[in-house]
């Protein structure tokens, strides 16, 4: 651009325009300081200077000088309206806030006056990503491939508009097109690979099945990833109905990973049984004797099998564990209990295996003293594993006392188990009884102190039966404590989700409702913080042309808020919130105070006066990252629960892998409407 064309009040004489050249410079290499320092001694000359301003207020903003930084941006922008730098840097600044949708508005404003920046037009592709607007980043990436075409992820994020709009040719045909731009195709590179493996995917997609296994094949040997090679490749076979070719395409796959459950379920269909139960029994007998080792050749069966076929399959299945002593068959056979006549089969495949051990007390290394020679050799771990699987099997049913009987005697066996203690504690947990399972929970701890599992079972135990004090001393065993040798601060650095719900929880039935609504706002903080994090990926993995992975990581993030965590907290939070509506402070102390004589008044008056007083002083050993509400008195004094609730609620609406309970919604809406009926009646009381 002349000189002549730069407005007047843009204007800066060479000395000056180097130096600001140099702020970008530094800005980008994150010297804040030294861009700071930069940006003062182009002020101290040219004080109204746009484009310096909104640059000292960007870096201000990362200098945790936010405030200061925000008003700096603004003035810079009023100071020269039509600068692409001022509306970008505005962008910049609405980005790092999260506002999205502002910071798209801003980019947009940048365009109206570069409408060829490289840099604008990508950010704003970026943002288009993160706010799923697929047309819209069709058209920022076709402005930016037409003027960059020699780089790959210009292309590939143009084909990905296109899939994602279903215009599947017209995205196959960009990444053809971008093929035919290489003057040599790289071998074995993976890139290159994970490009093909994605081409083939929108083909698929398409839904021309034949043309994806063609363009499978031609390009199966440029491809590195050849575990998906094999995958696609029996998948479209299967589907294609060419049931020879996906047989052995699926016993391939079988040879290479047996343990893997949908290569058995593949083969089932390659081979039509997967609705004749004989013909699949048979079919499985063939697989476990050819892959002995393969847990799925085994369990699969017992999920079609019944009758005596069903008996025999998981006798010798369940035997077989009990003998080697495996921990976790339970958790194997869990599935099987949705089945009522199986529980009971199984049940009394167990007693009866039962019958056959000797109890340790009977004879040496758990065998009979008088045993015939047709009983197997026992040891006393099998008939431990045994009692403690019943244990967990009954406590299953719900037949608790059944269940706390062979925990017992399982404990009594063996006292030094961890495993024992721990199931105990959760027999207890069932029954109700949270303080003999927190105590329970808490041998299982001290069997071994450098196990992080129990400990963390420990803890959160202890939380349900409200001991918050202990709890929080047997976490911190585990993290990087503060000056009070307390771990919370670190637990909340590291995510842990399942601590901030329990502990939130516990506060909530211990009636520190600011405390419970700190943790749940803080599961919630950390969930934003996720859907906020996909955005650095957005430019990432089209670069390094990781599009399959990409692909899943959008998948998971439209359904990241119907995850069990943040439901769970959410409708905490939300029946919190709504309570506080509908019984305001006044009124909860006025019920507490109701009944009273005026001496038990004043008493409760200053219990209470001491109680905060307390908590005052302790609150400073609650502090999170310098927070200056740890009790969190401002979320329990809020004058807008049903708004904050609202905003709990909001993200599970939207998501669309979950049907939620619309309970809290209509309770919430239910009560706006009440509110907005109030204040208008009131409004008129007031005009008459």
């Amino acid at each position: 651009m002349s000189t002549a064309a730069i407005p007047k009040a843009r204007y800066l004489p060479p000395k000056e325009a180097g130096s600001f050249r140099q702020i970008l410079q530094l800005y980008e290499t994150r010297q804040y300081k030294k861009a700071l320092k930069v940006s003062d001694t182009i002020l101290a000359k040219f004080p109204d200077h746009g484009e310096t301003l909104a640059m000292k207020g960007l870096i201000l903003c990362f200098s945790d000088k936010k405030d200061e930084g925000h008003e700096l941006i603004k003035k810079g922008l009023r100071n020269d309206l039509t600068s692409f730098v001022c509306w970008h840097v505005y962008g910049l600044f609405y980005r790092s806030e999260r506002n999205f949708e502002e910071a798209a508005k801003c980019y947009v404003h940048a365009l109206k006056y570069a409408p060829d920046n490289t840099n604008i037009l990508r950010d704003l592709a970026l943002l288009q990503c993160q706010m799923r607007n697929w047309e819209g980043l069709i058209t920022s990436r076709k402005s930016i491939l037409s003027q960059r075409p020699n780089v790959r992820q210009h292309w590939t994020g143009l084909a990905l508009g296109y899939q994602m709009v279903k215009n599947y040719e017209l995205a196959e045909n960009i990444l053809s097109k971008y093929e035919e731009t290489l003057k040599e195709l790289p071998k074995e590179d993976y890139e290159h690979s994970e490009l093909l493996l994605y081409k083939n995917m929108i083909i698929y997609e398409s839904g021309d099945v034949n043309r994806a296994l063609e363009h499978l094949e031609s390009t199966a040997d440029q491809v590195t990833d050849k575990l998906s090679v094999m995958e696609y490749r029996a998948k479209y076979l299967l589907e294609l109905g060419r049931l020879p070719e996906a047989v052995k395409a699926y016993r391939k796959l079988l040879h290479r990973n047996p343990d893997n459950k949908e290569y058995f379920y593949g083969i089932e269909k390659a081979l039509g049984v997967q609705n004749d139960v004989e013909k699949k029994k048979t079919l499985y007998q063939v697989l476990a004797k050819q892959y002995k080792y393969s847990d799925p050749a085994k369990s699969i069966p017992l999920l079609f099998l019944s009758g005596e076929d069903f008996r025999e399959a998981v006798k010798s299945y369940i035997v077989d564990f009990l003998t080697r002593g495996v921990p976790s068959a339970f958790v194997n056979l869990k599935p099987l209990y949705a089945t009522a006549t199986k529980v009971n089969v199984i049940e009394e495949v167990v007693l009866e295996f039962l019958k056959t051990l000797a109890h340790p007390s009977n004879g040496i290394n758990g065998i009979k003293k008088n045993g015939s020679a047709k009983e197997k050799d026992s040891t006393p771990t099998t008939y431990l594993w045994t009692i403690y699987y019943l244990a967990q099997h009954y406590s299953k049913i719900g037949q608790s006392d059944l269940a706390f009987e062979y925990i017992t005697k399982a404990i009594e066996h063996t006292p030094t188990l961890v495993e024992v203690h721990m199931m105990k504690a959760k027999i207890l947990k069932r029954k109700g009884d949270h303080v003999a399972a927190s105590e329970s929970m808490t041998t299982a701890r001290e069997l071994d102190l450098q196990d992080r599992f129990v400990n963390t079972k420990a803890a959160k135990y202890l939380m349900r039966a409200g001991k918050n004090d202990e709890a929080v001393n047997v976490v911190s065993l585990f993290t990087k404590n503060d000056a009070h040798g307390k771990g919370v601060a670190d637990l909340h650095e590291m995510q842990a989700m399942w601590f901030l719900t329990e502990q939130g929880e516990m506060f909530n039935r211990l009636g520190k409702i600011g405390l419970a609504l700190k943790r749940f706002e803080a599961v919630k903080k950390i969930y934003d913080d996720w859907w906020g994090d996909q955005f650095d990926f957005h430019q990432y993995c089209v670069r390094r042309g990781t599009m399959r992975a990409y692909l899943g990581l959008l998948g998971w993030e439209e359904i990241l808020y119907a995850e069990h965590y943040y439901t769970r907290a959410a409708f905490d939070a939300i029946q919190t919130y709504i309570s506080l509506y509908d019984t305001p402070k006044s009124a909860r102390v006025a019920a507490e105070l109701e009944g009273l004589s005026e001496e038990e008044r004043k008493k409760a008056i200053k219990k209470a006066k001491r109680e905060r007083a307390k908590q005052n002083k302790k609150s400073e050993n609650e502090k999170i990252g310098g927070d200056d509400d740890p009790l969190g008195k401002n979320l329990e004094n809020t004058t807008t629960p049903l708004d904050i609730a609202e905003l709990f609620w909001k993200p599970i609406a939207e998501c669309p892998a979950k049907d939620p309970s619309w309970k809290w919604a209509e309770e919430i809406a239910k009560r706006k409407e009440q509110a907005a009926a109030k204040a208008k009646l009131e409004m008129t009381d007031k005009t008459a």
